[in-house]
């Protein structure tokens, strides 16, 4: 996960992708944009005829259908899908900015041209190290211009639907948990998502050491103390109470909008 702070200040969380990944769509991208040159020159033949036996314009026709299909198009496309080709709508990948932002014509363009020397010159060698060896599996294309692939298409979550333990039901009413962090938050909930899923599929002891540890970074944060209770109870109501919460105040704020839409059809038009 890559956090970036963007220029207004927001910070982001995009997962960038593999280098397993971007190799599977780039090899989709290179059958795609080849078989396009193949199709451009088997067609300039048939157009040119006898002119075409010329060795001299058929080195022209050749280069700049190579040029065409290799670098024109994909930079065309990376700039009219801000980021997207075929390779990536199958994969579910974007390139962007490091700043989180959609590319232009000139990180496109850059991507382009440093891609033709790098992918087709060194048979994708220096992509494949450069990725090996890259934080985010930037290709050197990237890292020129300022770029890198981020997943987009994210595996659906299941939610966590553990109700609060009846012994700590009175104590999450007057509980203060709105102070723990987000990460910390997200912990747990993973840690109880796989207790949920699959409780008897793990290491007892691997489990409760965990849920210690866990336990003890949100009690950190949340007062007054909870009831005796186990590690994982404690964290089971925390998280449903958090939820709970959550919903009540999406519901809460659902119900305002809607009678916030009803009166302004019920006002008289101008």
């Amino acid at each position: 996960m890559r956090n970036v702070i963007t220029g207004e200040g927001v910070e982001l969380e995009l997962p960038a992708a593999s280098l397993i990944t971007r190799a599977a769509s780039l090899i989709v991208d290179l059958i795609v944009y080849w078989i396009g040159l193949i199709v451009f020159v088997i067609l300039s033949g048939l157009a040119a005829g006898a002119a075409l036996s010329d060795p001299a314009l058929e080195a022209a026709v050749t280069l700049g259908g190579a040029v065409l299909c290799l670098v024109l198009i994909p930079m065309t496309v990376e700039t009219l899908s801000r980021g997207r080709s075929v390779g990536r709508l199958i994969f579910g990948t974007r390139v962007v900015r490091d700043d989180g932002g959609a590319i232009r014509l000139r990180h496109a363009s850059i991507r382009a041209l440093v891609g033709f020397g790098e992918i087709y010159l060194t048979l994708g060698m220096v992509p494949l190290f450069a990725g090996m060896f890259s934080r985010r599996a930037k290709r050197l294309g990237d890292m020129v211009a300022g770029t890198y692939v981020i997943r987009v298409r994210q595996p659906a979550v299941k939610p966590m639907m553990l109700p609060v333990p009846p012994q700590l039901t009175s104590w999450t009413q007057i509980a203060d948990l709105g102070r723990i962090p987000d990460p910390v938050a997200a912990r747990a909930s993973r840690f109880l998502r796989t207790v949920q899923e699959s409780p008897k599929g793990h290491n007892p002891q691997a489990l409760e050491h965990t849920a210690n540890r866990l336990a003890n970074e949100v009690a950190d944060h949340v007062a007054p103390p909870a009831p005796s209770s186990s590690a994982t109870e404690f964290l089971i109501a925390v998280m449903a109470e958090r939820r709970n919460r959550e919903y009540r105040r999406l519901r809460i704020q659902a119900e305002r909008q809607h009678r916030l839409g009803q009166r302004l059809h019920r006002l008289p038009y101008a």
